[in-house]
């Protein structure tokens, strides 16, 4: 007769004392040995300090530095915070894959992950600190110990290098769970004890609501949200805020003061309506990067003021263009009314293409050339005259920018291609037949009117002899 389950005979784990009893478990302690003196030794040639006093260490205290366990990285919610568990389960995900994928930082060109270092060199670090105090074996090569801990102590490889690299890494998910007009989130990190008895980092997430008020604009009451970046290693969250003699330069000084930057909702579903190809935390990184990184003011076809819509990014050194931000100046706050594609008009982009074209801003729309999809929906190799407008525009080099960066593959609509190409086609500036061509200075009348639509509007507005 088979056992039941509650007599079945139970085998108790027994762990090694050098081994931790969490992520690194399934590791053999000689293994885990092993592994953390590999990863020790990078730590300390990144740091230029020679490792041979590692060489003349005994066994047992070379195993005292190596014995303490170590842990990798913690997400947890701050005590008190709103943060949803599918939002820490997904940034608990990214942190975690991007720590295997990048590498510490370093001129030496080690090749150091970020995960090994947080979690094996660490633990390498701490026990090196406390070697001195070991009292129960004779120590050896105390100095020289006491000489590689100030080194990475000066080097501030785990205070500074580490968290700035960490903090890159997760305001990317951070960016993209967060939301202007509704909650931002940032995280607090620390170094803490575990229960295990290892000391790690812990990155605690929390939440901040953005100030909400209200400003009158055409005599009409509307809500706006003050643009700030997410609680990141600090308490409060950073509001944007710019210089009003960077928007109009020629203002007198006693003028110039500083304006909180609040966006309204309209701008924000605008952004994701006709940038949706773009994912969110790059429509997010667009807004940081307009509105608070690297704010660039340019004048617009009616000469107003329009903060230009692009992404910075060190790796990519041109800044390209993605479309603008109309705003209004009240007191000390300014407002982003809404966002406008590249071939609105009000742009100098846009501007340009409408006259090559001779389409009206009824055309664009009704053609879907405001969205980015445009770009990507389009084979452009069948309308050479568009194509050709689009990269005398400047407009064009979204495409490719895009291509090479996010990696977007072709996926052209062959009924949108020949819906555009037919349009084109038919377009009174490209028919023999036509009788004039729309005004360039007057681009809002619509340009696809027909040849005997234009003959009686020209009819009824002929007066009587």
């Amino acid at each position: 007769m088979p056992k039941s389950k509650n007599n079945r005979k139970r085998t108790k784990k027994v762990y090694h004392s050098s081994q931790p009893k969490n992520y690194f478990i399934y590791r053999p302690p000689q293994t885990h040995l092993r592994h953390m003196e590999e990863v020790g030794r990078k730590l300390l040639r990144i740091v230029g300090v020679d490792d041979s006093f590692l060489d003349r260490m005994t066994k047992q205290q070379l195993h005292a530095i190596l014995s303490r366990p170590c842990e990798r990285p913690r997400v947890v919610i701050k005590k008190g915070e709103r943060v949803p568990r599918s939002y820490l389960r997904y940034v608990h995900s990214y942190l975690f894959t991007m720590l295997e994928e990048h590498r510490l930082n370093n001129d030496a060109g080690i090749d150091l992950s970020l995960a090994d270092a947080l979690g094996y060199g660490f633990a390498f670090f701490d026990g090196m600190t406390l070697y001195p105090g070991w009292k129960h074996i004779v120590l050896g090569e105390v100095e020289a110990v006491r000489a590689a801990v100030k080194a990475i102590n000066d080097a501030g490889i785990f205070l500074k290098r580490m968290q700035d690299q960490v903090t890159n890494l997760i305001r990317f998910p951070l960016m993209n769970i967060s939301q202007v007009q509704f909650r931002l989130y940032g995280y607090l990190g620390n170094y803490e004890e575990r229960p295990s008895g290892a000391i790690g980092l812990t990155i605690a997430l929390t939440s901040a609501v953005p100030e909400c008020i209200s400003f009158q604009h055409f005599d009409i009451w509307r809500k706006a949200y003050r643009f700030c970046v997410g609680p990141i290693q600090m308490l409060e969250m950073l509001p944007a805020k710019i210089r009003y003699s960077a928007i109009f330069p020629t203002c007198r000084e006693e003028d110039d003061r500083e304006l909180s930057i609040y966006i309204q909702q309209h701008a924000i579903l605008r952004l994701k309506e006709r940038l949706q190809i773009l994912p969110p935390t790059e429509r997010m990184m667009l807004l940081y990067s307009s509105l608070m990184l690297s704010p660039n003011i340019v004048r617009g076809t009616d000469e107003q003021p329009l903060f230009v819509a692009h992404i910075d990014n060190n790796e990519r050194a041109k800044k390209e263009v993605f479309g603008y931000f109309s705003f209004v100046t009240q007191g000390d706050k300014l407002f982003i009314l809404t966002f406008l594609p590249v071939t609105s008009a009000l742009t100098p982009e846009g501007k340009r293409l409408q006259k090559m074209l001779r389409l009206s801003t009824k055309d664009i729309t009704y053609l879907k050339m405001d969205l980015l999809n445009f770009l990507f929906d389009i084979d452009f190799e069948q309308i050479p005259l568009l194509k050709n407008a689009l990269v005398e525009s400047g407009i064009y080099r979204i495409k490719e920018h895009l291509q090479r960066w996010l990696k977007f593959p072709d996926m052209t609509d062959d009924k949108q291609t020949a819906f555009v190409k037919k349009f084109l086609e038919e377009h009174p500036a490209n028919r023999a037949d036509a009788l004039e061509l729309p005004d360039d200075n007057n681009l809002t009348e619509p340009a696809s009117l027909s040849t005997e639509e234009k003959r009686r509007k020209e009819t009824a507005e002929k007066p009587e002899e």
